[in-house]
């Protein structure tokens, strides 16, 4: 596991060090994008760590303890939430983050992120394939959106975000947002813990350099069939001017609650 990305430690009004936001990626392409923009002149490092899929079976490496983190965001991949043995790094992440959700660590899972999370409160994520369904590539408002949620009411006026995954999520209790043929797109566990199954960060750049990449091109052509690529393009182009504002709307909520995490 390397480190990827790391600002200056910053200081806090008593001297004290800041807290760490963690942020976990899993494969190189799949950035934190708008939530890193998001988190930008918090009061806290930002730790970016790359668990690579090059190297199943590799060392975990230390995470930070849960005390010291302001909070914690996990990213996607292409690997299974459950795929530990392959990949027994997500273990340690599954571990990570029901201390967090116990500790009341702003905490923010996507796609694979959030199947993690998922996991770590014991819920079930399913291949598409047992629930008779395929993989949901594309961009695509979110519907049923409960309003009151800080994080994903914002995005109820979205005109699409983009959807990019095989697995369900079989939520206990109300899902926070669906699509047509995903039943739960956003969750929330506690105060301050949120999963979301679609990837908010993408923005048409860190499109074009996931379009860059095989494994996501055959995917988009399987599911998406001819014109996959320039069809995900030109929709990214049409809808970014009105969703980045209500995605850093979004945002901000995260961004509020590890400010004040990082201050006490």
């Amino acid at each position: 596991m390397g480190r990827t990305h790391a600002t200056t430690p910053p200081k806090r009004g008593d001297g004290m060090p800041a807290r760490t936001v963690l942020i976990l990626q899993h494969v190189e392409a799949e950035k934190p994008g708008m939530i890193l923009d998001a988190l930008a002149g918090c009061d806290a490092e930002v730790d970016i760590r790359n668990l690579l899929t090059a190297a199943p079976g590799a060392p975990v490496g230390e995470l930070p303890a849960v005390a010291e983190l302001a909070g914690l965001v996990v990213m996607g991949g292409p690997m299974n939430a459950d795929d530990t043995a392959a990949h027994p790094g997500l273990a340690r992440e599954r571990e990570l983050l029901a201390d967090a959700v116990a500790a009341g660590v702003p905490t923010l899972g996507v796609c694979l992120g959030a199947q993690l999370l998922a996991r770590s409160q014991d819920m079930k994520v399913l291949p598409g394939a047992a629930l008779g369904q395929g993989p949901e590539i594309g961009w695509a408002p979110l519907h049923d959106v409960d309003r009151r949620d800080p994080v994903v009411g914002p995005l109820a006026d979205a005109p699409g975000v983009l959807h990019w995954h095989g697995d369900r999520i079989v939520v206990d209790g109300p899902a926070l947002a669906r699509t047509e043929t995903t039943s739960c797109q956003a969750f929330r566990v506690g105060p301050a813990a949120w999963g979301l199954q679609f990837h908010l960060e993408v923005t048409p750049a860190l499109l074009d350099e996931w379009l860059a990449e095989p494994g996501f091109v055959a995917e988009a052509r399987d599911a998406l069939g001819p014109g996959a690529l320039d069809r995900l393009r030109a929709d990214a182009r049409t809808v970014a001017p009105a969703l980045r504002p209500l995605a850093e709307q979004s945002l901000s909520h995260l961004r509020r609650l590890v400010q004040e995490r990082s201050a006490r």
